[in-house]
């Protein structure tokens, strides 16, 4: 006896599986090269395609990770080329992007120092739960850093998000 035909929809689901298996891909491919001291050009090649094609299909955080070969992966220094990138991510959510955004604001070399704008930045990735984020505001509001007053209450408030997202981290694995 042979077993019914299946449906179109389940094949048409089915057939998507493959797909929908490498959504995350480019972050989990691309972690492991940034730990490297001199990754191989072939593998940062392969999960640049990636990222790209990730990217390119609309997931904010690939790029933002794709924004990571324009910024000294593999010897290759563009801030001109990863910016927009990292922008694009950051408008869409992508709280690493949007804390990038904010450290560099504040002190770092690719964008001009602007404490209102990394204060902007880092509620924002802060609002995400961004841990080194909260951090910073944290320190920001017991220092008066950032434009922010004096606020030991607001930092208190801080650190427990901290807490909170530590708990929860601990509870759920990396």
């Amino acid at each position: 006896m042979r077993p019914p035909a299946l449906p179109s929809l389940v094949l048409a689901c089915l057939s998507a599986l493959p797909l929908l298996a490498t959504a995350g891909d480019c972050r989990s491919q691309l972690h492991p090269l940034l730990l490297q001291a001199a990754p191989a050009a072939a593998d940062l090649a392969r999960v640049r395609t990636l990222c790209a094609a990730d990217a390119a299909a609309g997931d904010a955080d690939a790029t933002y990770q794709l924004a990571l070969f324009s910024l000294g992966l593999g010897g290759n220094w563009q801030p001109g080329e990863a910016i927009p990138l990292i922008r694009a991510a950051a408008d869409q959510g992508v709280t690493e992007a949007q804390y990038w955004l904010a450290w560099q604001s504040e002190s770092g070399p690719a964008l001009a120092h602007d404490a209102g704008v990394a204060l902007a930045w880092y509620e924002k990735a802060a609002a995400g739960r961004h841990r080194l984020a909260l951090q910073r505001l944290a320190e920001a509001s017991e220092r008066g850093e950032l434009g922010l007053p004096v606020d030991e209450r607001k930092a208190l408030e801080y650190r427990a998000q901290i807490r909170r997202c530590d708990e929860e981290n601990a509870r759920t694995g990396p």
